[in-house]
């Protein structure tokens, strides 16, 4: 109990920590936002004036920033006070008596005061007339400015002394440190508090047991036991051998490794949705879910000698150590929607198919916001990545002359580390044991809801890892990204023997199942058959798998 209280007063910690840096990241932000209102400018192409001020030909206008906003933005760069009142007043001015001279009464007025032949029947012809108008109006800002000179009022329209301030003084906002990091140090605050609000909602899952008792499986023979869970398997393979007898160069090294490269992510995505399946349950989020971590890690990762980059603030790389930031980011994102997953199933009890239904919609929208929210202003997709990040997620290693994806390094030793999860933890233990027999596992006294929440917990860790590895391998994330992923995440489960009637299932088996279903699509592609029937394939593999998996529950009954 105290371990707990100590464990807990760190998480709050945490989480106040996290909410400090998610404030310290919108108000960084915000002097961006700020420096693009003052410039009149766009946020697409702010920091390009930022970088090259040269090329800043017009700034916002100080009526609609606000006179003492501009000052403000000024003096923070040190200028003299006196200077900057005065050219900030000079340029209000100015835009107060061109707003003036464009009023149809004070104009009229004007003209009529200056030229007697001025009439309401002849108004339309003096405003036709542009030659005309157009000098009685400057002549009329002229005097209410009480200006003679003309070159004096041509540098106002110019706005050439607040020009030269800003064109002098705004590299210095690249020297802001709290703008420059303000997007790492907002999302390692969206980490910490996720992580530490993660943590308070495991901690507060406790249902009371329910004693129920279910009869014990049968015996069968361990042939017709292997048979039957492996059956699948069996048939696949035998399709795997046509094809290399079909195609003797089906089985090159090259195609091995491309294999396994295609089917890591999606391995990842597996080995996390495998402990929801194990629980009896099934997530219908899955590809959304990545397509927003995904969106997320890219917004992160883009080259900052792009000119269209997400976040324009972020002119530094985040180098091989600071792409860490990018990682957890799409992992807490992952998280947070498989936490709603998991409170949903756990504590409200509802369908895993409907709640992961319903998030499924949610994390597409949130993907086509996120997405539509870059300076550009339109749907665009991020693109453009910085080198250090493909080279870390999508890079390769060479044994012997051999290319070695890092991808499928990443994918078997998550593997591993699931399976000790599953197989040497008292969570594995529990979540075969709540898979089988929720009421009995109550009433063992397995903490049934704790117990779901953290293998959600898991699978969302997972799917931000699949997530910010997808993202380097497609290179360009968009508002699609991640369709239909969890067909095949889910397919992959199910043919490597994880029982939708929950409580059975082996990592090995989801290796095995994820890389035999990608050399199955690889085998069709290869053999270039109509992709519309590889749909038709694939959904039968589908049907097989899980028909086998009904036979098993209804043997075991």
């Amino acid at each position: 109990m105290r371990k707990i209280r100590i464990v807990s007063i760190i998480m709050l910690a945490v989480l106040l920590i996290g909410i400090a840096c998610v404030a310290y990241g919108v108000t960084g932000n915000n002097i961006y936002v700020n420096a693009v209102n003052m410039m009149g400018s766009d946020k697409k192409t702010a920091m390009t004036l930022i970088q090259s001020p040269d090329k800043l030909t017009e700034l916002g206008s100080v009526s609609k920033v606000g006179a003492d906003n501009m000052k403000g933005f000024l003096k923070d760069f040190g200028l003299d006070a006196g200077v900057v009142d005065k050219a900030v007043d000079e340029r209000a001015a100015f835009e107060t008596a061109q707003a003036n001279a464009k009023n149809r009464d004070l104009f009229f007025a004007y003209a009529q005061s200056v030229d007697d032949t001025v009439t309401e029947e002849n108004y339309n012809d003096l405003i036709k007339d542009h030659d005309r108008s157009d000098a009685m109006r400057k002549d009329m800002a002229m005097q209410e400015l009480g200006i003679t000179d003309e070159a004096e009022y041509d540098a106002l329209a110019g706005n050439e002394t607040l020009l030269a301030m800003y064109r002098e003084n705004l590299p210095k906002l690249l020297e802001n440190k709290h703008m420059t990091n303000a997007v790492p140090v907002q999302f390692i605050g969206v980490v910490l508090v996720v992580m530490a609000l993660s943590y308070f909602l495991i901690q507060a899952m406790d249902i009371k047991p329910r004693a129920r008792t279910r009869a014990a499986n049968p015996k069968v023979t361990k042939v017709t036991t292997f048979l039957l869970n492996y059956a699948l398997f069996i048939i696949m393979g035998l399709i795997l051998v046509i094809v290399s007898i079909i195609r003797i160069d089906f089985l090159s090294m090259n195609n091995i490794l491309n294999i396994l490269q295609n089917a890591s992510t999606k391995g990842i995505l597996a080995l996390g949705c495998a402990g929801l399946i194990v629980l009896a349950g099934t997530d219908l989020s899955i590809g959304r879910v990545l397509g927003v971590s995904a969106a997320v890690t890219a917004s992160l990762v883009q080259a900052t000698t792009y000119a269209s980059r997400m976040y324009p603030t972020m002119v530094t790389s985040l180098g091989n150590l600071g792409l860490l930031i990018p990682l957890f980011a799409s992992i807490a994102v992952a998280v947070a929607f498989s936490m709603i997953n998991g409170f949903g199933v756990a504590k409200l009890h509802l369908h895993a198919f409907i709640v992961t239904l319903g998030t499924q919609l949610i994390a597409y929208g949130v993907n086509c916001l996120y997405i539509e929210s870059q300076p550009s202003g339109t749907a665009q997709a991020l693109s453009t990545f910085d080198p250090n990040f493909l080279n870390v997620a999508a890079g390769a290693i060479y044994l012997g002359g051999i290319r070695i994806p890092l991808v499928v390094i990443y994918f078997l030793a998550l593997a591993a580390i699931v399976w000790v999860i599953w197989n040497k933890t008292k969570l594995g233990k529990n979540m075969f044991a709540v898979g089988g027999n929720t009421e009995a596992a109550a009433v063992s006294g397995v903490n049934v809801a704790k117990t779901i929440m953290l293998v959600y917990l898991m699978a969302g860790v997972l799917y931000g890892i699949a997530a910010f590895l997808e993202a380097a391998r497609i290179t360009s994330v968009g508002a699609n990204t991640g369709l239909n992923y969890e067909t095949d995440a889910i397919s992959a489960v199910v043919v490597g023997g994880v029982s939708f009637s929950g409580g059975v299932g082996t990592i090995q088996g989801v290796v095995i199942g994820a890389v035999i279903l990608q050399a199955i699509v690889y085998a069709l592609q290869f053999l270039g058959v109509n992709p519309y029937i590889q749909y038709i394939i694939r959904g039968l593999i589908i049907i097989l798998a899980v028909s086998i998996d009904v036979r098993k529950y209804i043997v075991k009954k």
